[in-house]
C-alpha cells in the first residue's frame, strides 16, 4: 500500500561537536591492565588511527601498523604536542595519542587475594577475564595514604579484625575507657565510632554485614594475610544503627550521618533500604553535601526499576549521592539487582564478594550492599589523591570513567562498571569541555511541543542557567518568549528543560543558548573545546528543528481471529522506497489473559524486534496501544489493560535509516490454551526525516546525534531469602 499522510510531529536531534581526543576510548581498552603516566611517552613517535589510507604530514614519517593505529615518526626538532594537533584537527584521522609508557600493575601477597575477582577477574571460577574493577593498575598510583575518613553507617564494624585492625579511624581527641566526653561532640568514649542501635560506645559488629562491607573498602592490603581492600591505607569510622537482626530506626540512620559529618568522614557507605521517603532523612542528605560529603547508596535487591519504583535512601535527589547496582563476574546485571536509567548511577561487582567477617573470619556475600562499597573504596582512592576536590569533581570523576557494560546500557546513568584506574587516571576535569551535547523535544500526544530538553556535558550549576541564557527563539509565526528553565529530576544536574507557549505550526524553530551558563565548579561553556571558555559567538549553540508530518501506514490484512498455540501474521505492504527516523507502532486487539501473547515485528529484510514478550499476566487487551522508543515506561513495568505509550522489549531503532520498502509483518504467538482474541488493527507511523542542532557560527562541524535505547527488562527472579521489613524500620540490602 502507499503511505497516507496524516498529523504533523516534532523531532529534534543535537548534533554533537566531533571530539578529538589524544587518548580515546579503544586506547583505553587495550591498556586497561596496564598503568600509564600521561606525562610518560615517547619524545619522536605517536601512534595515529586514520579513517582510511594513512598519510604523512611535514616532517613525519608513517612506520609500523600495529593493529588498528600505525606508528607515525617525527623528524627532530618536531614537538609531540604540534603533530597531535594537526592529526587530530585532520577529519581523515580517528584518533592520536602519544606512545605511552606502560608499566606491570601492584598484585598485592594477601593469601586470599586470588580469590576476589572483583579486583582482579582473570576468569576464575567462570568468570570473565576483565569483569572487574582494574583496581590493580590504580594501586600503581595510589593505595591510599590514610587521610581519608570513611563511615560505615551499617551493623558495625569488627574493629579488631587483624585485616581491619589497623585501618579503623581512632577519635583523636577521645581518651578511651575514662567515662568523658573529652572532644565535647555529645558522646562519651566514642573511639572507633558509634552504637546508635543500643545507645553505647561500642560499634562492634553483632551480624558480620557491615564488617564485610568494612573489608571491600579497606582491608590492609599487603599484609600477607586474607583480603585486600579497594584502599590498602585508610580510616574507616564505624557507625552501627542496624542491630544484630539486620534492621534498625531512621532516627538513628540520622544520627549516624550527622555524626559522621560532624566528625570528618567525606564519604559514608550506606548498605542499607527500606522505610519509604523520608523529610529528615532528605534534609541530613542535603546538610551532608553542603559539608562535601559523599553519600553511597546500594540500589536495592528487588530486581526492579528504581525509576518507577522509587527505594530509599539510594532514589533521593540530591547531587551527593552514588546510587550503585550489582554486577557478576562475567559483567551481567545480578539477577536481584535493582536498576534504573534516571537513578542508578552505576554498576559494581556484587556477586560472590569475598571480604573480613568478624572474629577474624572471612566468608563470600552477594548484594548491592557488596556492590556499593566498591565504588565507595574507588571514591575514596580519588578523594586521597585529590584532597582539594569539591564532592561533585570526585563523583564526576569517578562516574566519568566507568567502563561501558552491555548489561547496564539503559539501565544506568553511566551504563558502566566502576574502573578505579581510569579513575585515578588523567583527569577528566580538564580534557573534556564544557558544552550542550543534546537535545530533545518533548512532544504531546497531537505531536505539539512545549519544551526542549537540553543536555550538557557536565552537571550546571543551576544559579546561572535562566530563560535570558535562551534567545532569538523564533518560529513560523514570529518571536517565542521562554516561560521557565528547569532541571530534570535525577540527571544530576545535567539536563534541563526549556520550557515555552505550546506551538502547533508547521515549519523551522530555532533559538540559541549560551555561553554565560557555568558549570558546578565555576566554569563557562566551552562549545567549541578550544579552551576559550564563554566566548560571545563560538560557545553558543543555535538549536534548529522542525515541525515535519509523519507518514502513517495501516494494514489492510486485519479483522482477523487469534487462535489459541498458534501464530497470526497480519502484514503491512510498503511500496516506496521509504528510510525512516523515526517509528512507532500502534496495535489494537482483543485478547483475555494477555500473558500468553508474544507480539513481534518483522521487517521486509527478516529483522525482527518483540514488542512484548508474555506481559500483563490474566489482564485483558491491547486497546490503542502504541510502542515508541521514546516512551518513559517499559511495557515490562506496565499493566493490562495495556493503553497509551510504552517502550518495546526491544528498541525499534533497529529498523531505522534503511529501507523499509516490502511486506512488514507482525507476528502475534498465543502460547497458551484457554483464551482467544481478535486483531482490530494496527499501523506503522515513519517520519523521515529529520531536523538539525549546529554549533553557532561553525555548522560544518557536527557528527551523527544518537539515540536512546530501550531497556531489556529483567527476569524478575526469587532471591534466595526473603526478609520482612517493618515500616518504621531500615535493613541492608
Amino acid at each position: 500500500m502507499r503511505p497516507r499522510r496524516s498529523q504533523m510531529k516534532f523531532r529534534l536531534s543535537m548534533e554533537r561537536l566531533e571530539e578529538r581526543c589524544l587518548l580515546d576510548a579503544s586506547s583505553w581498552t587495550a591498556l586497561d591492565q596496564l598503568w600509564l603516566d600521561p606525562e610518560d611517552h615517547s619524545p619522536d613517535r605517536i601512534l595515529v588511527r586514520f579513517r582510511d589510507k594513512p598519510f604523512e604530514i611535514p616532517e613525519t614519517r608513517i612506520g609500523e601498523k600495529l593493529g588498528s593505529y600505525h606508528e607515525v615518526h617525527l623528524n627532530s626538532g618536531l614537538s609531540i604536542s604540534d603533530t597531535l594537533a594537526a592529526y587530530s584537527a585532520d577529519p581523515r584521522v580517528l584518533s592520536a595519542q602519544p606512545d605511552y609508557v606502560v608499566s606491570i600493575s601492584a598484585i598485592p601477597n594477601d593469601t586470599s587475594f586470588n580469590l576476589q575477582w572483583a579486583l582482579r577477574n582473570t576468569g576464575q571460577s567462570g568468570g570473565v577475564s576483565g569483569a572487574d574493577i582494574n583496581v590493580p593498575s590504580a594501586w600503581d598510583v595510589t593505595t591510599g595514604s590514610g587521610q581519608v575518613i570513611v563511615a560505615v553507617i551499617d551493623t558495625g564494624v569488627d574493629y579488631n579484625h587483624p585485616d581491619l585492625a589497623a585501618n579503623m579511624w581512632r577519635n583523636p581527641g577521645e581518651v578511651p575507657g575514662n567515662g568523658i566526653d573529652d572532644d565535647q561532640n555529645g558522646y562519651v568514649d566514642d573511639v572507633y565510632g558509634y552504637d546508635f542501635a543500643n545507645n553505647d560506645s561500642n560499634p562492634m559488629d553483632d551480624n558480620g554485614h557491615g564488617t564485610h562491607v568494612a573489608g571491600t573498602i579497606g582491608a590492609v592490603g599487603n599484609n600477607s594475610r586474607g583480603v585486600a581492600g579497594v584502599l590498602w591505607d585508610v580510616q574507616i569510622m564505624a557507625l552501627k544503627f542496624l542491630g544484630a537482626n539486620g534492621s534498625g530506626y531512621i532516627s538513628n540512620a540520622l544520627r549516624a550521618l550527622n555524626y559522621a559529618v560532624a566528625n570528618g568522614a567525606s564519604i559514608s557507605n550506606n548498605s542499607w533500604g527500606g522505610g519509604g521517603f523520608d523529610a529528615a532523612m532528605l534534609a541530613a542528605i542535603q546538610n551532608a553535601r553542603n559539608a562535601g560529603h559523599i553519600f553511597v547508596a546500594a540500589a536495592g535487591n528487588n530486581a526492579r526499576n528504581n525509576d518507577t519504583n522509587p527505594t530509599y535512601p539510594s532514589n533521593y535527589d540530591v547531587d551527593n549521592v552514588v546510587t550503585v547496582a550489582a554486577l557478576d563476574r562475567s559483567d551481567n546485571l545480578a539477577s536481584f539487582s535493582n536498576y534504573g536509567a534516571r537513578t542508578v548511577d552505576i554498576g559494581a561487582p556484587g556477586v560472590s564478594i569475598l571480604s573480613t567477617t568478624p572474629n577474624n573470619t572471612y566468608r563470600t556475600y552477594s548484594g548491592t550492599s557488596m556492590a556499593a562499597p566498591h565504588v565507595t573504596g574507588v571514591l575514596a582512592l580519588v578523594r586521597d589523591l585529590h584532597p582539594n576536590w569539591t564532592y561533585r569533581q570526585i563523583i564526576d570523576q569517578v562516574l566519568g570513567t566507568a567502563t561501558p557494560v552491555s548489561s547496564l546500557s539503559d539501565r544506568t546513568v553511566t551504563g558502566g562498571r566502576v574502573n578505579a584506574a581510569r579513575a585515578v587516571g588523567p583527569s577528566l576535569l580538564d580534557s573534556t569541555p564544557f558544552r550542550l551535547t543534546d537535545a530533545t523535544p518533548i512532544t504531546g500526544k497531537s505531536g505539539e511541543v512545549g519544551a526542549v530538553r537540553l543536555t550538557f556535558s557536565k552537571p550546571v550549576d543551576p544559579a546561572t542557567f535562566t530563560t535570558q541564557d535562551v534567545r532569538h527563539f523564533v518560529g513560523p509565526s514570529g518571536p517565542i518568549s521562554v516561560l521557565e528553565i528547569s532541571a530534570v529530576q535525577g540527571s544530576a544536574g545535567r539536563q534541563f528543560d526549556v520550557r515555552f507557549p505550546t506551538q502547533f505550526g508547521a515549519g523551522s524553530y530555532s533559538f540559541v543558548v549560551g555561553p554565560d551558563i557555568r558549570d558546578t565548579s565555576g566554569k563557562l561553556l566551552n562549545q567549541d573545546g578550544d579552551g576559550f571558555i564563554g566566548e560571545q559567538t563560538q560557545d553558543q549553540v543555535l538549536v534548529t528543528f522542525t515541525v515535519q508530518p509523519l507518514v502513517v501506514l495501516d494494514s489492510l490484512d486485519v479483522d482477523k481471529p487469534l487462535a489459541d498455540l498458534s501464530r497470526t501474521v497480519s502484514v503491512i505492504d510498503i511500496t516506496e522506497a521509504l528510510r525512516p527516523k523515526t517509528m512507532v507502532v500502534h496495535i489494537d486487539l482483543a485478547h483475555t489473559y494477555t500473558g500468553d501473547l508474544k507480539i513481534t515485528l518483522v521487517s521486509p529484510s527478516g529483522k525482527k524486534v518483540p514488542l512484548v514478550k508474555r506481559r500483563g499476566g490474566s489482564g485483558d487487551n491491547f486497546t490503542d496501544t502504541i510502542f515508541d522508543d521514546q516512551a518513559s515506561l517499559p511495557i515490562g513495568a506496565a499493566t493490562a489493560p495495556f493503553r497509551g505509550s510504552f517502550k518495546p522489549e526491544k528498541p525499534l531503532a533497529k529498523f531505522l535509516d534503511k529501507s523499509a520498502k516490502g511486506q512488514w509483518q507482525l507476528w502475534i504467538d498465543d502460547n497458551a490454551l484457554g483464551d482467544t482474541g481478535w486483531l482490530n488493527s494496527w499501523s506503522i507511523t515513519f517520519s523521515t526525516s529529520s531536523s538539525t542542532a549546529e554549533h553557532y557560527q561553525e555548522p560544518d562541524t557536527q557528527v551523527q546525534p544518537s539515540r536512546d535505547a530501550s531497556r531489556d527488562n529483567p527476569e524478575v527472579l526469587l532471591l534466595e531469602r526473603s526478609r520482612k521489613r517493618p515500616s518504621r524500620h531500615l535493613l541492608f540490602d
